[in-house]
């Protein structure tokens, strides 16, 4: 008998000596275990909940309460032990004496005579699981003695476990009571680490204040939407914990400076995010304020897009938008090129500080049935199961993020009801039966039908692609119009000041004259493209000839480059001047920084863009010289 017990935890004797921390709150559920244990059958409790949720906490719980003078004779006479697997692997030469030291370990408990409960935090050992095949044995062993009354257990078990083993197990669930476990509150959290913050502070020698577990507690439930109370909180002020020892260690922070301030939350709730500190530390309510001018400088001539769109995001961080919902969702309408996408890219960067933080998912591709497995995965047992879908992975891994569902109407109907779900409680179960949060997401749907009607006949004719209930989730339906030329010309400057950068990280000074600008706005909005055609006008009619000049050696780092319209006003020309002062590069340092700056600005797709007719392009050679230029004085180009 003595060796058997060598390979179990007395958990009773752990209480006793006070080895758990006190549990907080959960009194009706403690009350709950209390009434399954003291049942004449099916008395073996088993909890149930997402990892972090509390779940050994209030089995420890009620096993304090059992060796407590409070408890009924009949509980404290009894021990609660569990299995010490590290030991029997420790021991065992082989899986078959791995198997034969855990059941000699679980008979000691069936000869107690029911003085032994037994306390499992893995279900493996109860029902046969893959992941663990070397249980195969024990759980055989266990279920039989567990069915025939022999054992009385209290168990422990995520959701996904059970809804996958043990609940399709019906001879073992006929023998116990399941108690699903609730998130505690935002409010029990922060009691719960006020409790358990003692821990922190001995392993640390800090203090924590109040204020701190409050900040940690209301920015995980923010933030990090994927875990759960209290464990996701408790991990934060851990991890900031052991940043103030870093910044002491480097000598950033005196070392008489032993209180963890709220600003080290920050700090680490950026580093798990990506969210920059700035707009972590609290919640940059006046860059909220201020959305529209912000999201102005790059969405040009949309303003009343940019002003629906900003309010939705002050309903979201305010508290007033229902918080089980993505932070917002729209519906782009209008026609191509005139800003649906360059808006969402700059959703991206206002709110996660990252262009690039915007996943855009062509709805081409995704028109026929099967294409719902691209999204959240293929079914069990077909290929590529183990991967995941491509939607729901993406956000597991990275839930901050902007979701650009493109041209929706082309979607199969099958993905428009998966995105009634999405939608309305900012959720989605891919095909591992995991549920992904959506719920840090900002979900944009562009589409150009019923662009160019009238707003109300736009409604009917999106009724005859969309369901109504698809279309009463979304947070709004934003129109886009046509640009007018004066949008046209800041949009262009805009792009134009891009290629100016980069030519001038490269030396080379680039001056483009106001005729040059407004050729370039005619083209744009003669072209049914829009704003689409503008990269491929610049691509054409600037970058092209600019290059081969410099592959030419005809121009040179710090010589001043002229880009304007010939006398007829039809063609641009590029050319420098001979016998100009030198323009000084910048320094090599600045330079760096500009090249990694414009490196990092992601390129817009574009749809391909008319060339110019055929006549106008053999006129056009840019190195050609200007026609009212000194050609005694000028290099032409």
């Amino acid at each position: 008998m003595a060796e058997e017990n060598n390979y179990l935890i007395n958990y009773t004797k752990q209480a006793k000596e006070n080895q758990f921390p006190p549990l907080i709150g959960r009194e009706k559920e403690l009350e709950r275990l209390i009434h399954i244990l003291l049942r004449a059958s099916k008395n073996n409790p088993i909890v149930i909940g997402p990892a972090g949720i509390g779940k050994s906490a209030l089995l420890k719980g009620l096993i304090t309460f059992m060796s407590s003078e409070s408890a009924p004779e009949y509980m404290q006479s009894r021990e609660v032990v569990g299995l010490d697997v590290a030991k029997i692997m420790l021991d065992a030469k082989d899986e078959k004496e791995y198997a034969d030291l855990t059941k000699q370990a679980m008979q000691s408990v069936i000869d107690s005579n029911g003085q032994k409960v037994l306390y499992l935090n893995d279900i493996s050992f109860l029902v046969q699981m893959d992941t663990n095949p070397e249980n195969k044995e024990p759980a055989k062993f266990l279920k039989l003695a567990l069915t025939s009354g022999k054992v009385n257990c209290m168990i422990e078990t995520d959701t996904l476990h059970y809804v996958g083993f043990l609940e399709k197990d019906t001879a073992v669930m006929a023998h116990l009571q399941p108690l699903l476990l609730e998130e505690p509150t935002l409010e029990e959290s922060i009691d719960i680490c006020e409790a358990r913050k003692g821990s922190l502070e001995e392993h640390y020698n800090i203090s924590i204040p109040q204020e701190t577990v409050k900040i940690a507690c209301q920015l995980t439930g923010r933030y990090i939407k994927q875990r759960s109370f209290p464990e996701k909180a408790l991990d934060l002020l851990d991890d900031s914990a052991s940043l103030l020892m870093m910044d002491i260690a480097r000598g950033e922070v005196s070392e008489e400076s032993n209180t963890l301030r709220a600003d080290f939350c920050f700090r680490t709730i950026a580093d798990w995010t990506g969210i920059p500190v700035e707009k972590v530390d609290a919640e940059d309510k006046a860059r909220l304020a201020h959305a529209e001018d912000i999201l102005r400088e790059r969405v040009v001539g949309q303003d009343n897009a940019v002003k629906v769109v900003a309010e939705a995001l002050r309903r979201s961080r305010s508290g007033l938008q229902d918080p089980n919902r993505p932070i917002g969702s729209f519906l782009f309408i209008g026609t191509t090129g005139t800003g649906k996408t360059e808006l969402a890219k700059s959703l991206a960067d206002f709110m996660f500080n990252d262009e690039t933080a915007l996943m855009r998912l062509d709805m081409s591709e995704y028109m026929e049935r099967n294409s719902v497995a691209r999204l959240i995965g293929p079914p069990p047992g077909s290929p590529g199961f183990e991967a995941g879908g491509l939607l729901t992975e993406s956000i597991r891994l990275k839930p901050f993020q902007v979701i650009l569902f493109d041209e929706i109407e082309k979607a199969h109907l099958d993905i428009l009801n998966l995105m009634l779900q999405l939608l309305d409680e900012g959720r989605l179960t891919d095909s591992k039966g995991v549920t992904v949060d959506f719920r840090n997401t900002i979900i944009v749907l562009t589409s150009n039908v019923g662009a160019n009607l009238p707003s109300y006949q736009r409604v009917e004719k999106l009724t005859e692609y969309f369901r109504p209930e698809f279309l009463n989730r979304l947070d709004d339906i934003v129109s886009f119009h046509q640009l007018k030329p004066d949008h046209l010309r800041k949009i262009v400057e805009i792009h134009l000041g891009k290629l100016l950068k980069r030519a001038s990280a490269l030396g080379y000074q680039v001056t483009v004259d106001e005729k040059a600008k407004d050729w370039f706005v005619d083209e744009v909005f003669a072209s049914k493209f829009g704003v689409r055609a503008l990269k491929r006008l610049i691509q054409d009619q600037v970058e092209n000839p600019l290059s081969l000049l410099i592959m030419q050696e005809k121009i040179h780092p710090g010589i001043p480059v002229f880009l304007n319209v010939d006398a007829s006003g039809r063609k641009l020309q590029v050319y420098a001047k001979r016998g100009e002062t030198k323009i000084e590069p910048p320094p090599p340092t600045q330079i760096e920084e500009i090249v990694e700056e414009a490196a990092q600005e992601e390129e817009e797709e574009f749809v391909p863009a008319p060339r110019p007719d055929e006549n106008t392009a053999e006129e056009k050679p840019a190195s050609k010289e200007p026609e009212n230029a000194n050609k005694s004085d000028e290099s032409a180009s």
